[in-house]
């Protein structure tokens, strides 16, 4: 009896296996192997790997953000504090603060990210004070001072305009040297 039984059990399990072979899992009672749950074992962890890389993502980009935002509340106050401070009266301290403001805007400078719009304004109010002291050099006949600081200050302008919008007039350079040499060409 046993042995009828096991020579059944071995004809039908041998009969699924070659029926799954030629005709699918469809057409009968479908074979899986064992080590299937472990490939789903194995995809879950995949995923849960995943799911902690974006946390920690996430993490650092919330620290950036925190970072970004304390540097933006500093250079608004240190922007409220270089408008608030009144232009010396003596010659050379007016000297030295012109040349103060012209360290903290080469410090920071100009940038056409979004997210250093706090530097431009740290940048642009200093050159703004930067001005006022040429204008008061040049009150007071400092001829040397008001070219020296005419110079800067213009040197400054054209630093500001490449900084910020460089790309762009790279990029519209380029599509008419582009356009130009397509049409030596006889392209157009």
């Amino acid at each position: 009896m046993f042995k009828k039984s096991l020579f059944r059990e071995l004809g039908k399990n041998t009969g699924k296996w070659a029926s799954n072979k030629l005709f699918g899992d469809n057409w009968s009672t479908p074979y899986r192997f064992s080590n299937s749950g472990t490939s789903m074992a194995k995809q879950a962890l995949k995923i849960e790997k995943e799911i902690e890389e974006k946390k920690v993502d996430n993490q650092l980009e919330i620290e950036r953000l925190k970072h970004v935002f304390a540097q933006n509340r500093n250079s608004q106050k240190m922007k409220n504090e270089i408008i608030a401070m009144p232009l010396p009266e003596n010659r050379d301290d007016l000297f030295t603060f012109a040349n103060f403001m012209l360290s903290n805007i080469y410090g920071s400078g100009w940038d056409h990210d979004d997210e250093k719009e706090y530097l431009n304004d740290l940048s642009d109010v200093c050159l703004n004070k930067l001005e006022q002291c040429k204008i008061m050099f040049n009150v007071n006949g400092a001829l040397f001072e008001t070219k020296y600081l005419e110079k800067e200050i213009r040197t400054l302008k054209r630093k500001r305009f490449f900084e910020k919008y460089g790309i762009i007039v790279f990029a519209i350079i380029s599509f008419g040297v582009l356009i130009y040499i397509n049409y030596l060409l006889g392209h157009f």
